[in-house]
């Protein structure tokens, strides 16, 4: 056996100590094109609309080091409210987007021999993993394809999908160069607790597990660097725990090294060092320690409050500084005046404790022992319930008009495959024990049953399976028109009143919608008849989906994870909009955001309104700031095999109360 001696050991030791940075920017400006091109008709990037300009410059005069070693290890994350930013950032440190001068950007430590000779471009030793992957990449044309037993013959499971090997015929020569070493395998499958759903079509995996396939897979291609784009968004607290974990030992072993994006409302992990704080601007306010930027945050968000207190207009800058304080002081990044930002509203406008209840009116959705397997797989209401002071199997749930429903519960616990036998989308919806508007599926003597498309029509669904799903050629007004028609792509069916809803949603969040808000005004539209979903930033396509979702008004509205994904102040305007319509805007005062009359309000003209009466609402979030305000009525689903469901009533917002929200995710 060759052993080392010390003096190897000191000269690796030392070598180490002195390696040069993976990462180094010196003095760079980002720019998504040549900043003296100009852009051909049509072709208007609309990604990265941080100010007026078609192509802003980004972090502009950015100084960055990312060591390849150091003692002790740094562990960066850039923290930013906007989707957009962070992306960007993370894409500029994998060697994207055009740097000025050329030569501010470089990677020393992939030149040096440690590196490894698969990894010396920067976008092989850094990759990159982001939350806005498309479904589609696992397969499935249909939102049904995820629920079916029969597959497609291109279907792969979890074990070929991190392998690799996804066509079809494979030689075994092919194979057998393309699979990772089985040790290898089982380890990251093992770290990101996939072991159950190794053979399972990765197409059927929920959102938090395909989004642990995807690190899987990135973390087998070996890089250097793991760039993760906001990698908690759709987990559950324990989940998120777990992967976080399990970065932190990749991290402390360079092995990779690790990077992430955050959004303000998610937890900074304890083993996070070094932070970059980028505003919707696309500048750096400050990088760093954590602890000196969690510093200068803080000062921010003082600043900010006390101008607020002094009657004082704030900049937008200073505007969102203090929602990301906000996060910050809420979470115990750092501690803050007793009364700082307490305005004893929900950003919606609800009371603390508001146990005013909507008159109730007919069963919507009624499930009488519910149970949904796939051969001996049970993935929903594997347990026994009580009704009526009885024991009964399967699930036993009724959602009424009036009632506004948070659906909880880990990943993979059938939150989504309980909404797809509500929109019918799930093929066991036909032999399973549910009614929609009071009507089953099948038809019975003397009464028929309900189409599909009777069901959808009155159905409103935003969620991360249509956005994956949903055509990109079309545009931003043809995705409003099309909660008017069957399909996205059939023809709606509009009136003068359809036209009207259009108009005022797009007029109300044109700032949010349009790439180029320099160039129009809120009389004229044709900004929403050129621009194409594509084109838009992700942020802009959840605002659009939820728009779609809630326009008409629709007796069940379902909103599964709508609002992840938004930039934090749309989500805000999007959750006030969701209850109040046209009739309340947010508006920055003494006591923070607080939600007054519009202007179409006190004109009375507000002609989209928030949800009625006669609608249910079904929400399904893993993130406190993304339940909307309304919600009452909560349910909380095991994972399978772990008991039955929990059920509870809230007497105010969650936003309110960190006690209403630990309550759904107490473990007995």
């Amino acid at each position: 056996m060759r052993r080392t001696t010390p003096l190897s050991l000191s000269a690796s030791k030392n070598y180490r100590l002195n390696s040069p940075p993976i990462v180094k920017i010196t003095n760079g400006t980002f720019y998504t094109r040549h900043p003296s091109s100009r852009p051909s008709l049509g072709q208007e990037p609309s990604n990265l609309n941080t100010n007026s300009s078609p192509n802003p410059p980004l972090f502009p005069n950015l100084t960055l080091s990312l060591p390849s070693f150091s003692t002790p290890n740094e562990h960066w994350a850039i923290l930013s409210p906007s989707s957009t930013i962070r992306t960007a950032f993370l894409h500029i440190l994998r060697g994207q987007l055009l740097c000025f001068p050329p030569t501010a950007r470089s990677y020393p430590y992939l030149s040096t021999p440690n590196a490894s000779f698969k990894t010396r471009t920067p976008d092989r030793a850094l990759a990159y993993v982001g939350f806005d992957v498309e479904r589609r990449a696992f397969g499935g044309a249909y939102l049904s394809a995820r629920y079916e037993s029969h597959r497609e013959a291109g279907d792969v499971s979890l074990a070929r999908y991190l392998s690799g090997v996804t066509g079809l015929n494979e030689g075994e020569e092919f194979v057998r160069d393309r699979l990772p070493p089985e040790e290898v395998l089982a380890r990251v499958v093992r770290d990101l607790e996939l072991e159950r759903f190794v053979q399972k079509p990765v197409s059927t995996l929920s959102n938090g597990q395909s989004r642990r396939a995807r690190i899987g897979k990135a973390l087998l291609s070996a890089p250097e660097m793991l760039l993760l784009d906001a990698p908690f968004i759709g987990l559950d607290p324990f989940v998120s725990k777990h992967i976080s974990e399990v970065l932190h030992r990749l991290a402390e072993a360079n092995a990779p090294r690790v990077v992430l994006s955050l959004r303000p409302q998610d937890v900074v992990p304890d083993w996070i060092t070094h932070i970059v704080y980028a505003g919707e601007d696309g500048k750096v306010d400050t990088l760093g320690p954590k602890a000196e930027v969690f510093h200068y945050l803080k000062n921010e968000y003082e600043t900010a409050e006390q101008k607020g207190a002094e009657g004082i207009g704030l900049d937008p800058k200073l505007v969102e500084l203090r929602e990301v304080g906000r996060h910050l002081s809420e979470r115990g990044d750092f501690e803050v005046g007793k009364d700082a930002g307490a305005t004893g509203l929900s950003r919606d406008g609800y009371e603390s404790n508001d146990e005013a209840r909507v008159p109730l009116g007919d069963p919507l959705v009624e499930m009488q022992g519910v149970r949904i397997k796939y051969g001996s797989n049970s993935v929903l209401g594997d347990w026994q319930q009580e009704v009526d002071g009885t024991k009964k199997d399967g699930l036993w749930w009724e959602v009424r008009r009036g009632q506004r429903w948070g659906i909880f519960g880990a990943n993979g616990s059938g939150k989504t495959t309980l909404l797809s036998l509500i929109t019918s989308d799930h093929p066991q919806t036909y032999s399973a024990p549910v009614r929609i508007f009071q009507r089953s599926r099948l038809p019975s003597p003397g009464v028929p049953g309900i189409s599909i498309f009777d069901i959808q029509s009155r159905m409103g669904h935003s969620s991360p399976e249509v956005h994956a799903l949903f055509p990109k050629h079309l545009t931003l007004r043809r995705i409003l028109e099309s909660a008017w028609a069957d399909t996205p792509l059939t023809k709606p069916a509009l009136d003068d009143e359809a036209y009207s809803r259009i108009d005022a949603c797009l007029r109300w969040f044109e700032g949010d919608l349009n790439p180029q808000p320099a160039e129009t005004t809120s009389s004229n539209l044709e900004w929403s008849s050129s621009t194409l979903f594509g084109e838009v930033s992700y942020s802009a396509q959840r605002v659009l989906l939820f728009l779609r979702a809630v326009i008409r008004h629709p007796d069940i509205l379902i909103l599964d994870e709508a609002f992840s994904g938004m930039d934090d102040l749309v989500r805000d305007k999007c959750l006030l909009f969701l209850t109040r319509g046209e009739g309340m805007t947010l508006t920055y005062t003494d006591k923070g955001s607080v939600p007054v009359p519009s202007a179409q309000a006190k004109s009375n003209e507000v002609v989209v309104e928030g949800l009625q009466d006669h609608q249910a609402m079904l929400c399904v979030s893993h993130s406190r700031q993304e339940v909307p305000g309304c919600v009452r009525e909560w349910v909380c689903l095991p994972e399978p095999g772990t008991g039955q469901p929990r059920f509870g009533r809230f007497s105010g917002p969650v936003e309110s109360s960190y006690r209403r929200w630990e309550e759904i995710w107490k473990r007995s």
